[in-house]
């Protein structure tokens, strides 16, 4: 036995038939091969894990951007839908403000009409309710508008000539031009009414002419003196 373990030793150690001589290894080096291995080991981990981490981070990605779509596809109608409301609401108002200034308008004609259609023991009066000049489409044109009316008593129809008179200068002299009532003009303003009368319509200011004013002159039945003056003034 002993034998066996002297022959084994003599294969092992300095009394080996083939002894190797070897460089013992620094310590730094062996520390710096450890921390090599070590950062090899964690550099395929962490890109393995980044491997399947940007994997979820793309498929993240690709959801936010669907869902980024979806809200502007929303955000749009709503926008759309807003600006619907918008015009709508301001149909409304100007659709409003028309009904409130109809209504107006309508309670100041049945008040107009109540006036006129009341009856009182007093005598009749014949008034200029209105006189409005306005401009027409052409130079030099004019729009009128007279409402004659009758209150108290409508007993008698009231008859009579109405005549407009344009009033101005020509080369700084006053001059005057009948537009209306007379035989040379072209109406000749006869009313005949039992409660009111409108007259409207339009007349040319002569080019040599400078229009200032319009008067209105209401002569009752065949009298010579007006019973009723008025005068606006024309706007250039």
């Amino acid at each position: 036995m002993r034998r066996l373990v002297r022959a084994f030793k003599r294969h092992f150690g300095s009394a080996a038939p083939h002894v190797a001589v070897r460089a013992e290894l620094p310590w730094y080096w062996r520390v710096f091969w450890m921390f090599f291995l070590v950062a090899a080991g964690f550099s395929i981990g962490y890109w393995r894990y980044a491997k399947g981490n940007a994997a979820v981070l793309r498929d993240q990605l690709v959801k936010l951007e669907q869902e980024n779509k979806t809200l502007r596809t929303q955000a749009i109608h709503v926008e759309r839908q807003q600006q619907v409301n918008t015009v709508a609401q301001g149909d409304l108002a100007k659709d409003l403000t028309t009904l409130q200034e109809e209504n107006v308008r309508l309670k100041a004609d049945v008040t107009f009409y109540k006036s006129i259609l009341e009856e009182s023991s007093g005598v009749a009066v014949v008034k200029l309710h209105s006189f409005k000049v306005t401009h027409g489409d052409q130079p030099g044109e004019y729009q009128y508008r007279v409402l004659l009316i009758q209150s108290g008593k409508h007993d008698k129809n009231v008859q009579g000539n109405l005549q407009l008179t344009v009033m101005g200068s020509q080369n700084g002299k006053p001059v005057t031009q009948v537009v209306m009532g007379d035989k040379n003009s072209q109406h000749n303003g006869k009313v005949n009414f039992k409660y009111y009368q409108p007259l409207e319509g339009s007349f040319m200011v002569p080019g040599w002419m400078t229009a200032q004013d319009l008067q209105a002159k209401f002569f009752q039945g065949g009298s010579t003196e007006p019973k009723l003056t008025q005068t606006v003034l024309l706007t250039n």
